[in-house]
């Protein structure tokens, strides 16, 4: 009677398993028949900085013919939407996918600048990630400016690691102004609020420099003052140099 029961039970369980693989293969394929009907955007910093619009990324996908509305699910170019968005050049990243009623979500994250390269011949951002992006109205967060005699190379590496620490430094975020290139090996730090000029030289080996000069602003500057003096040269090992 047991082997009975164990039979019955085995064949109820694959009867059961057979149902819910029948029952969810049933709702995919229904899914993918809805009629996609809207698309929902979500900016997830929107509150922090607004680079792109809603409008503007709709303008962008239906320029390149991949506006999902009207579509059925199974037919929106899940991969090929996501990519799209993501080389906007104010995107930092995209997820697309669709729900089980058909709307297609969209969300994304902005880029980040943090350090305005001015040279010469063109004007941009570096971003968070290291990364050139276009300058744009719409960014007006202030961020370290860097000018002069900059590449491209040098600006998405040392100078953004370089810009990236100082606005992290409370205390020396509130002293630089911005930064001077005139060659690779002459990088200057313009302090506020007078302009004196820190000259670090490389900006490799900053973070001591920056640690020394900030010992001497503690402890030897008390008396006589950094303003005193016009220049301010951390480029000779172990010695801090001011000039008049």
């Amino acid at each position: 009677m047991s082997r009975v029961k164990t039979i019955l039970l085995w064949i109820l369980a694959v009867v059961a398993v057979g149902y819910v693989a029948g029952v969810a293969v049933w709702s995919a394929e229904r899914a993918n028949t809805h009629v996609c009907q809207s698309v929902e955007i979500t900016i997830t910093d929107l509150a922090q900085r607004q680079y792109v619009t809603e409008a503007e990324l709709v303008s962008l996908l239906m320029a390149k013919k991949l506006y999902p509305v009207g579509q059925t699910a199974s037919a929106v170019a899940v991969q090929q939407i996501e990519n799209t968005v993501a080389s906007h050049p104010m995107v930092r990243e995209a997820q697309c996918y669709v729900l089980p009623s058909g709307t297609v979500c969209l969300r994304l994250s902005q880029r980040i600048p943090v350090l305005r390269i001015v040279t010469g011949d063109e004007s941009y951002f570096v971003d968070s990630e290291r990364t050139k992006m276009p300058i744009r109205e719409a960014v007006t967060t202030p961020v370290m400016v860097a000018s002069g005699d900059i590449g491209e190379r040098m600006a998405c590496g040392e100078l953004a690691d370089l810009a990236l620490w100082i606005a992290d430094n409370k205390y020396w975020s509130e002293k630089i102004q911005s930064i001077r290139v005139t060659n690779p090996k002459t990088v200057y730090l313009v302090q506020r609020p007078d302009g004196t000029h820190i000259i670090l030289g490389e900006v490799s080996g900053y973070r001591n420099k920056m640690r020394k000069l900030r010992t001497l602003y503690d402890k030897g500057f008390d008396e006589i003052g950094w303003q005193t003096y016009r220049e301010i040269d951390l480029r000779f090992n172990g010695q801090v140099v001011g000039r008049n």
